[in-house]
């Protein structure tokens, strides 16, 4: 039996999102705190159950982070929450 890897929650989103007077996402921790702030109303929602399986899915490294931005960004527009993806600027990679 192979041994589970251990969870890299520091793992980046392919680009920052900013939630406006709330937070900017950038790693798949905030992801995760961004969850744990929320009323338990939304958590027990099976939309954010599912974004919290997917995070910790890619902390390990058994999905991508990008498949969690775009999850999270299709969660929150339902939850009409805006959220606007940072751009990058010249140059950066």
């Amino acid at each position: 039996m192979t041994p589970r890897k251990r969870p890299d929650y520091s793992r980046p989103l392919p680009r920052p999102l900013v939630i406006p007077s709330v937070m900017r996402l950038k790693t798949l921790a905030d992801v995760r705190k961004l969850i744990g702030r929320m009323p338990m109303d939304f958590r027990t929602k099976e939309t954010w159950q599912r974004i919290a399986a997917l995070v910790d899915d890619a902390a390990r490294g058994d999905a991508d982070p990008t498949d969690v931005a775009v999850a999270l960004q299709l969660v929150l527009m339902m939850e009409n929450v805006e959220v606007r993806p940072v751009s990058k600027k010249p140059g950066q990679r």
